[in-house]
């Protein structure tokens, strides 16, 4: 880029002395500084002359000092929906609000200096892309289709401005400003960058960045969130709700802003966000690289390295949710990945098999049931149907299609996984018996409650000679059988398996695990019920009410 230096205008003056005599054998006076002076008043830049002796410097009042001609362009930028006003949060550590691939970029251009400033071209300059990571995308109501001055794909390698009107090159006055409509276009990844904007002025060429103060611009891949018409395994599953364990309910405890918008119907432009929220270098939050992508292999590997660092490895204690949440969000990036075909080893799928289980019991259905979907069709494929790790991802598909209320589907692949286990492990095994219990649940979700009884008390006697009374999922079991017996109003003989089971839970996994505050809800929920107050505030350990 090269500059030219701007040459020192300059004119023949003579001014006027305070008589209003001419000065014709002198040299002319030093020049005033604060304007050119006629006899009879004060002027703007006037010259006057007749005949001149000696050189006189004419200084120009128009203000531009060399620092407005080294950097003559003000830009700022706001933002407006594209054809959909939505919130999107992404699932970094902690979550943030990101720009969602369509929105329309306003980007005001004015001059710093009075002259001309000819603007020459543009151009968006990718700096960065990776892949994308899990979000969440809230729709909301009253988005308006506004018109586009220009648009660029950020996935292809040189990307272009292509101009929907008028092309460049523009012109900028301190009186006449330009506007432009920017849609940067985003499909496969994350991406960050920067505006280029090229300019002459008085002689000078230079490059104005336009960017996020001092920061890129972020764009995220909208398309990245469906398959189809079905949500990818990077979706939360939100829509016009939240779904459970979603970014955005993350951000709003902290008390951050989880939208760029003040409302739907707001006629004011947010200026663009400031970067959210301090990056880590943990392997789920790592700033992109210049890298198109980060290889599978080594994605996996970091993945287990994670895993290997959980300070709690048990994903049915939500001490451990914070640092399954990042484990989860890297393995749902991976299997994003078109080209990841991998299975091993028998420790990644160990590893995912609780994370299928962490989504559940978080209330991340949604991803759940998408991410069970992927491993299972993928080991069905290269380890068979009756593999045992087939079958474990399997059940916990089931699970999480159970927690989306898709209660048919779970039934069926609970019928067709229970009798594969049975040949595969034998009925003691414990994940048959866990299957079976699943399979009561289906049922009675259907509203096969007598059904379902029947088989959980099989269920439940075949558990305590295999697994033994006080085994956690022996006691799930007796829990399942209370849950039935109510549901077939049989009060009493719910109430004495609740009881029992309660107490098995305090004894053996503690008073504050979940299990043991599920069981004391269902209880309490009971006891209440049937009009005995004191006998569940017993329960609780809470005072007696008031008269």
């Amino acid at each position: 880029m090269s500059e030219h230096d701007r040459p020192e205008a300059k004119s023949g003056i003579d001014e006027g002395d305070g008589a209003g005599r001419r000065t014709l054998d002198n040299a002319a006076p030093a020049p005033r500084k604060d304007g050119n002076h006629i006899t009879g008043g004060h002027l703007g830049n006037v010259v006057m002359a007749d005949t001149v002796h000696g050189g006189v410097t004419f200084h120009h009042g128009g203000g531009d000092t060399p620092s407005d001609l080294e950097d003559p362009v003000i830009a700022s930028v706001q933002l407006r929906p594209g054809g959909t006003l939505a919130d999107l949060v992404v699932d970094a550590d902690p979550p943030r609000v990101m720009v969602p691939s369509g929105t329309i970029h306003i980007i005001t251009l004015e001059a710093r200096t009075s002259r001309a400033v000819v603007l020459d071209a543009a151009r968006p300059v990718v700096l960065a892309r990776r892949p994308p990571r899990p979000a969440c995308l809230s729709l909301r109501i009253g988005a308006k289709v506004e018109p586009r001055r220009f648009l660029t794909d950020l996935d292809v390698r040189v990307p272009q401005m292509q101009a929907q009107g008028a092309d460049f090159p523009f012109s900028i006055s301190a009186t006449d400003v330009e506007q432009f409509w920017f849609e940067p276009i985003a499909r496969t990844h994350e991406i960050s960058w920067q505006l280029e904007l090229d300019w002459t002025c008085a002689g000078r060429r230079g490059t104005t960045i336009i960017n996020n103060n001092g920061e890129p611009f972020e764009v995220y891949p909208v398309a990245a969130l469906y398959d189809g018409r079905e949500p990818s395994v990077l979706s939360s599953g939100c829509s016009l709700g939240h779904a459970r364990g979603c970014p955005s309910l993350l951000l709003k405890e902290s008390g951050a802003p989880t939208s760029l918008w003040t409302s739907a119907t707001s006629s004011s432009l947010p200026s663009y966000p400031a970067v959210g929220g301090p990056r880590t270098a943990d392997a789920s939050t790592a700033p992109p690289n210049r890298s198109e992508d980060d290889d599978p292999e080594d994605l996996q590997r970091r993945i287990l390295a994670l895993h290997a660092c959980l300070a709690v490895s048990d994903p049915e204690l939500p001490a451990s949710w914070p640092e399954y949440r990042k484990l989860a969000s890297l393995v749902r990036v991976l299997f994003n990945r078109p080209d990841y075909r991998g299975h091993e080893p028998q420790e990644f799928r160990a590893l995912l098999v609780q994370v299928l289980r962490y989504l559940y019991v978080s209330g991340q259905h949604e991803p759940g049931v998408t991410l069970g979907r992927m491993i299972r069709a993928s080991w069905s494929e290269t380890l068979g149907e009756d593999h045992p790790d087939t079958l474990a991802a399997t059940n916990r598909l089931a699970g999480c299609l159970l927690g989306l209320r898709k209660y048919a589907e779970a039934r069926d692949l609970l019928v067709d996984l229970l009798p594969r286990c049975e040949r595969a492990l034998g009925w003691e095994d414990p994940l048959t018996l866990t299957v079976a219990s699943n399979l009561c649940g289906g049922l009675s979700a259907l509203g096969a409650h007598e059904e379902a009884r029947q088989r959980c008390e099989d269920v439940l006697r075949r558990s305590r000679i295999a697994l033994g009374p006080d085994d956690p999922r022996t006691l799930r079991a007796a829990s399942n059988l209370a849950l039935f017996l109510r549901r077939l109003d049989d009060h009493q003989a719910a109430l004495a398996v609740m009881e029992e089971t309660l107490l098995r839970y305090r004894r053996v996994l503690g008073e504050d695990h979940p299990d043991t505050e599920h069981a004391k809800r269902d209880l309490v929920a009971l006891l209440r019920e049937l009009g005995e107050n004191d006998r569940a505030q017993a329960v609780t350990g809470d005072p007696p009410a008031g008269p």
